[in-house]
């Protein structure tokens, strides 16, 4: 070979030395992902192998376990039962069941007495004719048309209020205002509500099993009965929930016991300043306590409370 030839073939020599060196290249490239490929390989036939073991056995679980683990799950039952007994319990007011609407009249009229003794012992002040929102049953018994839930619910509302009541009488509360209570019984057409009647429903939650009644307390009492009544209420037996409560001072309508004329520089025209009276007594609060009776359902009373 002479430098002739090289010269006529300068772009083949060109492209053959560009296509070693890049062959190179790329084996050393090869060659250093080659590990990684070899162990990536390496852990796939691993899995593989444990793959067909898993598949040719047939694996149980030890003799122990099999008895821990049944134990166990008796153990999770008897505390689900005891958890659903002790939630019934606490949770579930029983009325007295009534054979017709007037025997409900009846036991209304003699409940509403002795609610009304037990106040007027503790010296708490309530309106003229107050029924402990049952004023719809003053002088009218439940439409019978409306069947057995309907006692039912109002004597379940009943038993709730007489439980309020007792609250309210172990607070030390001064003045009771009214007790409103949802209006179980359909109103006529174009009726209103009674002054002691709510307009939130009574709600059935049939899957969660409970049912929510709502109450309201409008009451006027000092802040130590205040503070009293909501623990009352908050350490109740009955599943009591506070919705929320609303407090203002009482505003009271006072005479004038003394009076000053004052003249200025002699003149004919006066002023009169007036003088109001000092209390005697600590500010008392109009306070409402909105709450709600939470009663939880066995799934037969919550299949019955939705018809």
């Amino acid at each position: 070979m002479n430098s002739l030839w090289f010269k006529q073939n300068k772009f083949l020599l060109a492209f053959a030395v560009a296509f070693i060196v890049m062959f190179g290249y790329v084996g050393w490239l090869l060659w250093g992902r080659y590990d990684t490929y070899k162990q990536t390989q390496d852990n796939l036939n691993q899995k593989l192998t444990q793959l067909g073991l898993l598949e040719n056995n047939n694996p149980s679980p030890l003799e122990s376990n099999v008895t821990l683990g049944d134990e166990n799950h008796k153990h999770v039952q008897e505390a689900q039962r005891s958890l659903n007994q002790l939630v019934l319990r606490n949770s579930t007011v029983r009325p007295q069941r009534f054979a017709s609407a007037i025997e409900f009249a009846q036991h209304l009229r003699k409940t509403v007495r002795q609610m009304e003794d037990s106040t007027e012992k503790a010296k708490i002040t309530v309106p003229d004719n107050f029924r402990f929102g049952f004023i719809r049953y003053a002088t009218a018994v439940p439409d019978k048309k409306h069947g057995a839930q309907l006692l039912e619910r109002l004597g379940r509302q009943l038993l709730v209020i007489q439980e309020l009541t007792k609250l309210v009488v172990a607070s030390g509360v001064e003045q009771v205002d009214a007790i409103k209570r949802t209006d179980i019984e359909p109103r006529p057409r174009g009726a209103a509500l009674s002054e002691d009647a709510l307009a939130d429903p009574v709600v059935v939650h049939p899957q969660e099993h409970y049912m929510v009644m709502p109450f309201e307390l409008q009451l006027t009492c000092s802040a130590k009965a205040l503070q009293k009544l909501i623990n009352c209420i908050a350490t109740s037996e009955k599943f009591l929930v506070i919705r929320y409560v609303s407090v203002e001072p009482e505003t009271l309508q006072r005479k004038p016991d003394a009076a000053e004329t004052l003249t200025a520089e002699g003149a004919a025209v006066a002023e009169t300043v007036t003088l109001l009276p000092v209390l005697d007594r600590p500010l008392r609060l109009r306070v409402v306590v909105r709450l709600d009776y939470i009663e939880v359902l066995t799934p037969k009373a919550a299949a019955r409370a939705t018809k």
